[in-house]
């Protein structure tokens, strides 16, 4: 079933939306290339709290500067406090995957969350799901499988299920978010978000932690910073154009991943990730055009 029809945005502003929503996909490999370098010395939970700890210095200041101080304030706190939890465990098992397999793999396997979602949508939200939009999501999983190539080991082996896990989480938070983003500014849900992340991540990085050396260091930072652009570009985006229209061009984090990979680990991407990438992006791209709005000229 197609989407409702609506009004087209102006042209300014779709081009500002696509710029935005590019720029916060290039951050979002950069920030997970920033999380493999660093995973030498540093475990998930540390980079999770050191990701915070620069965020939030970094958005705290722009929040004083664009928005009243009421945008600190929520009468959410609950479903706050749990998109905190299940989204940090997710930037957790991100970290995790990442640390564990090739910059691309890792990548095409986070691009299951639509999948995720679309399947969890009847139980979760009470959303009707189509046979069609049933079909593609099992294809889109016969794609992840593609990519992993199912054996008796495969239960065996923690990178593919970090992986998976981590789409799982990113899955529960898209689904938190259309729920909060009912009512919140898009800053204090992220403002939450970080600040969550650094409170439960602070009893362990404190006491079992290391402080980065000089070596990582600037690759923790990293973590950090690219964190704020991209949280700041993807909110800025969704001001511009409608999330449906902007989806397609995320996938373009398979080519900067790629390519990190390639730069900085000589990792050579093989025909199979790449065929179970397209079927992947290709049965998301179905489902979107299942729910996406007509444009009204």
């Amino acid at each position: 079933m197609k989407g409702p029809v609506v009004d087209c945005a102006t042209a300014e502003a779709v081009h500002k939306g696509v710029f935005l929503i590019l720029l916060a996909t290039l951050c979002i490999v950069l920030m997970n290339t920033c999380a493999k370098v660093s995973s030498v010395a540093h475990g998930p939970v540390e980079m999770v709290f050191y990701r915070g700890v620069v965020a939030l210095g970094l958005l705290v200041p722009f929040m004083l500067a664009t928005r009243p101080v009421s945008a600190f304030r929520t009468r959410r706190i609950g479903a706050h406090l749990y998109r905190a939890a299940v989204g940090n465990i997710g930037v957790g098992l991100v970290f995790w995957a990442y640390s564990l397999l090739p910059m691309a793999n890792a990548t095409a396997m986070l691009f299951a969350a639509p999948l995720f979602v679309t399947a969890l949508s009847p139980l979760l939200l009470a959303e009707r799901v189509g046979p069609s939009r049933w079909i593609a999501v099992a294809v889109g999983f016969g794609g992840v499988l593609l990519i992993y190539r199912p054996s008796v080991s495969l239960l065996a082996d923690p990178a593919s299920m970090v992986g998976l896990g981590a789409a799982l989480c990113i899955a529960l938070v898209d689904m938190a978010l259309r729920n909060l983003g009912r009512t919140e500014d898009p800053l204090t849900t992220v403002f939450y978000f970080i600040l969550g992340g650094v409170i439960l991540s602070a009893p362990y990085a404190l006491v079992y932690g290391t402080l980065p050396d000089g070596r990582i260091l600037p690759w923790i930072a990293g973590i950090g910073i690219f964190t704020a652009i991209q949280q700041l570009a993807k909110t800025a985006a969704f001001r511009f154009a409608e999330a449906s229209f902007l989806a397609p061009y995320t996938y373009t984090a398979i080519v900067w991943a790629t390519l990190a990979g390639w730069l900085l680990w000589k990792e050579m991407v093989t025909v199979q990730v790449m065929a179970g990438t397209g079927v992947v992006i290709t049965s998301n791209l179905f489902i979107l055009r299942q729910v996406e709005p007509t444009c009204r000229k």
